[in-house]
């Protein structure tokens, strides 16, 4: 079938979405220390090196996207595609390591008796890093989303966390312009806790996926109903879904009238088989089984 417009528009967005987080996250990287420094602030500059973090991410995607499109051979058979899960849990380690580094930045000024009141062009900075990093989590959620790229997901949350970070820097330098020093590293502490909720999330599905869990809940219904359809199905034992990358692989056990002879059997689990890889575009592999229906009963 020839892809769409929208297809095609999808395609291109998935093949640029690294790059386009390296080069915002190197340009926030940069932007953000150098305005740490000469403001003062150094939740500004945890915030930098935290960005620092997603140029990381960013190339691990690259790296598994071209591992994971590779043709599967007799020494990987089922393909490269679970490629997307390991790394997205290298990602979700960087996050949480990301997060480190800002409690103890936190807790250091919690326990430091002397305040520095940054300049409120650190301020702005994190404004402008809110408004880009929420950019980047739309764009990258959005290809992830669309080509079920768990890489890109945990990309597009570790941005989302720098959002989090960056309002750290503003409350932080409002809270010191006002006289209360100690809210920044309050403020910090309470955002890497969400940042870590959102990876201990990331990697939780990493691990599901790469020990083969099942995707019934996301894709069970979907094709329960596709099967339902089919003529001669007189109903559904058996349902096992598992993802492989960006793809699904279901083993489906069919229940057909015990008076069709083999063939006829046969034909109509072939027609189911169609039928999924007809409708469902995650769906690469799918085994198809049947049962007699009275066999089934007793």
């Amino acid at each position: 079938m020839p892809k769409t417009m929208l297809e095609k528009k999808c395609e291109i967005c998935r093949q640029r979405v690294a790059w386009v987080g390296i080069w915002a996250n190197l340009i926030m990287v940069i932007m953000k220390i150098l305005v740490g420094i000469t403001s003062g602030s150094k939740a500004c500059i945890a915030d930098g090196l935290h960005s620092a973090s997603n140029i990381i991410t960013a190339f691990a995607i690259m790296v598994s996207q071209r591992i994971s499109a590779k043709k599967h051979n007799d020494q990987f058979p089922h393909g490269y595609g679970k490629i997307e899960f390991l790394a997205s849990g290298f990602i979700t380690l960087f996050i949480i390591a990301g997060a480190v580094i800002l409690i103890a930045v936190s807790i250091r000024h919690l326990v430091n008796e002397r305040s520095v009141v940054p300049h409120i062009s650190a301020l702005l900075m994190a404004l402008v890093s809110i408004g880009v990093n929420e950019l980047l989590f739309r764009y990258m959620r959005c290809v992830g989303t669309r080509f079920k790229s768990q890489t890109i997901i945990a990309n597009a949350w570790a941005n989302r966390a720098d959002c989090f970070s960056s309002t750290a820097v503003i409350i932080g330098v409002a809270g010191a312009k006002m006289g209360l020093a100690h809210l920044d590293p309050i403020a910090a502490l309470f955002v890497v806790a969400i940042i870590i909720k959102v990876s201990y999330k990331i990697m939780v599905d990493s691990v599901k996926a790469l020990m083969d869990g099942s995707v019934n809940d996301l894709y069970g219904e979907e094709i329960l109903i596709i099967v339902s359809g089919v003529e001669d199905v007189r109903g559904v034992s058996k349902l096992q879904t598992r993802q492989i990358g960006q793809k699904i692989w279901a083993e489906v056990d069919i229940l057909v009238d015990a008076k069709s002879s083999l063939q006829d059997a046969q034909q109509t689990a072939n027609k189911v088989k169609n039928r999924l890889l007809e409708k469902m575009r995650d769906l690469e592999r799918v085994l198809v089984d049947f049962t007699p229906l009275e066999k089934k009963e007793c």
